[in-house]
């Protein structure tokens, strides 16, 4: 394993910006102008310590560089340097177009300042910041504001645009900085660089110029930069605006990208500019909204000819779907859509207990493990991986310009989704050894022992995850893995996402689960990802779930004594637990637990449990596997839940292991089926309900105690739900 150190040498900042600069240079030269090229040579003609200072006003926030703190140790004379950073024009003073944002992001102490010096009267400093804002802006002049003693005490950054291209030329979006650098030496970031060799991203000059100009105003929208009433005014319409320039593929996604988002927010200022750009746009969300927002305009010929044009021509799943469900229902008045019938027409009912309202998914791979059937919530994971690791070598290792940096996650090809266009032949052999899955298995098993923890971009790394694949692969019709695969393939962006929650196999047979909670419906991802299985050859279903109380759900009662109530700092000193199934109660477990510190006296007087009874007690990691096996398909109770299971939990953690189940509260649940009680304090549930609690503040004692009130919230919930049936 690669060893990173724990501390940065002293001047690490300017290393990581000439490890950058080095890139650019040798890989990037091609795709750089005179501006990007004179901005190069200009830092490297700096002398050592302005280099120094001005990867510093690099690493600071914002556009304003304040010369009060621009002073570090490593730098020799840091004003001498800033000096020279503004004679190279990297630095710069305020100018009259910087004033309103420049007075923006002072803090109120420095507006103040500003009302100070020029004694404007009437301040109140105890307003809020806007206040003081709009009173610098109607009380003082832009000259005042640029003349004040606070501005000379600033600089304003005179190379960010072109510094953003170099950057987005290295990490490949507009949103990375070189923190990035710091991250990768200090073990806090992964990077693939020990199977990367550096190579440009883009062929030509107006390719890269072309994808970061829309990456750049994706960005934009996305931090609400863009001011929509301006862009309005300015704009002369698609036909003559550089948004519609493209260069190729990468460009074009991003283009589409942009003209749907831009044009969902012209609509609410320009209704008819919004409207074209989102019919310029072949993103299927614009092309689904452009279509709706004509036919509420009542242009429903145009409409038509448009769906009917895409259900001849579209390539897009989401966009056919979308084209021949609005056609049948706008056109031919069907009434539901396809959606709606594959929910009612691939779907079977299940009933289970509603102590899984939160979470639908789980409750249902619980129901299918009790009854002994092999159930793992697999969502998008199960194919990510099985892909990735499949053609691993293809996408990685044998394509050199696959990854530009080894901050790179995912391959060119893939970001292009052109994987299959380029490595038809390759993926083709590769798909080969399914015919033979111990085969598959085997060199599946053997790239992820290899390769396992390297960043990808396509899957996370799981310890189960060859676990599960193995098991599908052994159950899954070899045509089937072949088939699906050859699809994702030929469309990653389209089929990486919408799979089912399950993968059940019962009896050696193998299908997948859609699971469905009441009021759920199938969304198109789901609905373009589930046929693509079923085409391939895999049963699919869809499980629409109802609730209702189980009278042989098995409930474990738990509690906890502690050395005191706060985490992590507190340990468990004794558990006990009681499991009950149809209201009775089938088998107790309880143990005192050595704490690995020590007791104080008012918890020893509070719970009875001192020092010397835990002294040769076991430690929780020896009680851990009995514990688990006691509470293993049960549902975890407690009287106030989130404190003994917080605990449980976080011994669970001590020794690296994971502890998940359902769980339920008995004090909210005796608020919801007993209301209107003084108190629902464990000792005023037992005196109300005349239960015994002869040992309070002992783990089993108290356990039994909150398995009495359980079933009396039971016994409720089960009169309730009669009642409502």
């Amino acid at each position: 394993m690669r060893k990173y150190p724990k501390e940065l040498p002293e001047k690490y900042y300017l290393d990581h910006f000439n490890e950058f600069i080095h890139f650019i240079t040798k890989q990037c030269a091609h795709l750089l102008d005179q501006e990007h090229q004179e901005f190069v040579k200009c830092y490297q003609q700096l002398g050592h310590d302005t280099q120094c200072m001005f990867v510093r006003t690099i690493n600071r926030q914002g556009c304003f560089i304040a010369l009060g703190k621009m002073t570090y140790i490593e730098i020799n004379d840091c004003s001498s340097q800033l000096t020279s950073l503004q004679r190279s024009n990297l630095l710069r003073e305020l100018n009259s177009d910087d004033i309103k944002i420049w007075l923006q992001q002072l803090t109120k102490i420095q507006l103040l300042e500003i009302l100070d010096q020029y004694a404007v009267i009437g301040i109140k400093r105890s307003v809020a910041k806007k206040a003081l804002l709009d009173q610098v802006i109607d009380s003082c002049t832009i000259t005042q504001c640029l003349t004040s003693e606070l501005a000379q005490q600033f600089l304003v950054k005179n190379f960010e645009c072109c510094l953003g291209y170099l950057l987005f030329l290295f990490f490949g979006d507009t949103s990375s900085g070189l923190d990035k650098f710091s991250m990768r030496d200090l073990g806090m970031l992964k990077t693939r660089s020990d199977h990367t060799q550096p190579s440009a991203r883009f062929i030509n000059l107006e390719q890269s110029q072309s994808v970061f100009y829309y990456s750049f105003k994706l960005g934009q929208l996305s931090r609400n930069e863009l001011d929509i009433q301006e862009y309005v005014l300015n704009n002369t319409g698609i036909a003559t605006h550089p948004d519609a320039l493209i260069y190729c593929a990468q460009s074009k996604q991003l283009k589409d990208e942009y003209f749907y988002l831009l044009g969902k927010q012209l609509l609410l200022e320009h209704p008819v500019l919004g409207l074209e750009y989102l019919g310029a746009s072949n993103h299927y969300k614009a092309q689904q909204k452009w279509l709706r927002e004509l036919y509420k305009q009542g242009d429903k010929d145009r409409v038509k000819v448009e769906l009917e044009q895409i259900i001849d021509n579209s390539l897009d799943d989401a966009l056919l779907l979308f084209a021949e469900d609005f056609y049948q229902r706008k056109f031919h008045h069907v009434k539901i859509s396809k959606l709606t019938q594959k929910l009612r027409e691939d779907s079977f009912n299940l009933v289970i207990d509603e102590i899984h309202k939160d979470q639908v998914e789980k409750g249902v791979k619980h129901h299918y493990q009790r009854l002994g059937i092999i159930a793992f919530r697999t969502e998008n994971r199960l194919f990510n991986a099985l892909f990735g690791l499949t053609f691993w070598r293809e996408l990685f290792n044998h394509q050199i310009d696959s990854i530009a940096t080894e901050f790179d996650r995912r391959p060119k090809v893939v970001k292009e989704n052109t994987i299959y266009q380029e490595l038809e032949q390759a993926i083709e052999q590769r798909l080969l050894m399914f015919s033979k899955p111990h085969s598959a298995v085997a060199y599946l098993t053997k790239i992820a022992t290899q390769y396992y923890g390297q960043p990808n971009g396509m899957f996370r790394w799981n310890p189960q995850i060859i676990q599960i694949i193995s098991m599908f692969l052994t159950a899954a019709p070899p045509k089937a893995v072949e088939t699906h695969l050859r699809a994702m393939a030929q469309n990653y962006h389209g089929l990486n996402d919408g799979y089912p929650d399950l993968m059940i196999i019962e009896n050696g047979r193998l299908r997948f689960e859609e699971v469905k909670a009441p009021g759920d419906s199938i969304r198109p991802n789901q609905f373009v990802s589930m046929n693509a299985l079923q085409f391939a050859g895999f049963d699919v279903r869809i499980c629409r779930v109802n609730w209702f109380v189980d009278p042989m759900q098995p409930y474990v009662v738990v509690d906890v004594e502690t050395t005191g109530g706060k985490q992590p700092q507190h340990r468990i000193t004794e558990i006990g637990a009681v499991k009950i199934v149809n209201g009775e109660v089938i088998d107790t477990w309880t143990s005192l637990i050595n704490p690995e510190r020590h007791i104080s006296k008012f918890i020893t007087t509070l719970t009875g449990i001192s020092n010397c009874m835990v002294k040769d007690a076991p430690l929780f990691c020896e009680v851990a596997d009995k514990f688990s096996e006691f509470t293993q398909g049960s549902i975890f109770v407690a009287h106030n839940v989130n404190f003994d299971y917080g605990f449980i939990k976080q011994e669970y953690q001590r020794i690296e292991r994971r502890f998940s189940m359902p769980k339920l509260c008995t004090v909210r649940e005796s608020r919801k089926y007993f209301p209107g009680l003084k108190s629902y304090s464990l000792a005023n549930l037992c005196e109300h309900f005349d239960i015994s609690l002869t040992s309070h503040h002992r783990a089993l004692c108290d356990a039994q105690a909150a398995a009495e009130i359980l079933k009396l919230v039971n016994e409720r919930k089960y009169v309730q739900c009669d009642v409502v049936a």
